[in-house]
Parts: structure tokens; C-alpha cells; sequence
């Protein structure tokens, strides 16, 4: 009875975590020395997808742009790219399925996509970024009201 109840509490488990991609670019560090103290724009946009590798497993991606400008000019500009390797239960209908990968996981995998953030920019000679916390079931309905939207626009 408890192993029916475990599968039923969680129809999902993440197998793996994993930094797939990381670029970080500082070309005007030196700009914070100026005479004049600058307070640099940071610009953050989060993107989530899911690649199906097998029956029941997928890897879930979270990608994060940040660009931080001052001047018109490119602070610093980071790229990564973090994904999970989830497997599901197999009677997992899409109506759960969806939320579970592009919701549920991406939740699980932002304290660790936000940490990376941080130490690279402390590393980078920057206070450490903390990304505020992400509304990611807001963001799976914006997702699917722009695909259903375009599909009728189709038809």
C-alpha cells in the first residue's frame, strides 16, 4: 500500500541534473571604474522545453539569457542552458504530463540554475545575480495560450 500511495504522490522522478551549456562573456568589466558611477540594466528571460529521449523519459531544459548594460554597452552577457532527465509513470496522460515537465520540474531545477548564476557572476567580478523566483505555472499558460491562440488562427 505505501509503494501504490509513493506512486501516486509522485508520477515523476528526476533522474539526473546536469549544466549542459555555459557562456559568459565580461567585455566592459572595466567599465564600473569610470568616474561616474553607473547602475547597469540586467535583462533575465527564461525559457523551458522538453525532449522526449525514450518511452516515459525526457530531458527537461531551462535556458536563462542575461544581459547586463550600461552606456549602450554589453556589461556582461551569460547564456546557460541546465536540464534534468525525468521518467514518468506510463499511464501519465498528457493533461498531467505537460504540467509535470514544464511546470513541476522546472521548479525543482530553478535553486540550482539560480545558484550557478550567482557564482558565475560573483566569479565574474560582480555582486552575486540572485534571479527572482519564477512563476513557471504562469508561464507553461502564456506557452499554451500562444500555441492554442495559433492554432486558430490557422483554421
Amino acid at each position: 500500500m505505501a509503494e501504490t500511495q509513493a506512486k501516486q504522490q509522485y508520477p515523476f522522478y528526476i533522474n539526473d541534473q546536469y549544466l549542459k551549456d555555459l557562456s559568459f562573456e565580461n567585455p566592459n568589466f572595466l567599465i564600473k571604474y569610470n568616474e561616474k558611477p553607473i547602475q547597469p540594466e540586467v535583462s533575465v528571460s527564461v525559457e523551458t522545453g522538453v525532449k522526449k529521449i525514450s518511452d516515459n523519459n525526457y530531458e527537461v531544459s531551462m535556458s536563462v539569457n542575461i544581459t547586463s548594460t550600461a552606456d549602450n554597452k554589453n556589461i556582461f552577457v551569460m547564456q546557460l542552458e541546465y536540464a534534468a532527465l525525468v521518467s514518468t509513470e506510463p499511464e501519465m496522460t498528457n493533461e498531467v504530463l505537460e504540467p509535470v515537465l514544464l511546470v513541476h520540474c522546472p521548479f525543482l531545477m530553478f535553486p540550482f540554475v539560480r545558484e550557478i548564476v550567482s557564482n558565475i557572476t560573483r566569479s565574474g567580478g560582480y555582486p552575486p545575480l540572485l534571479i527572482e523566483p519564477i512563476d513557471f505555472a504562469a508561464l507553461f499558460m502564456e506557452k499554451k495560450k500562444a500555441t492554442e491562440d495559433a492554432q486558430h488562427q490557422v483554421n
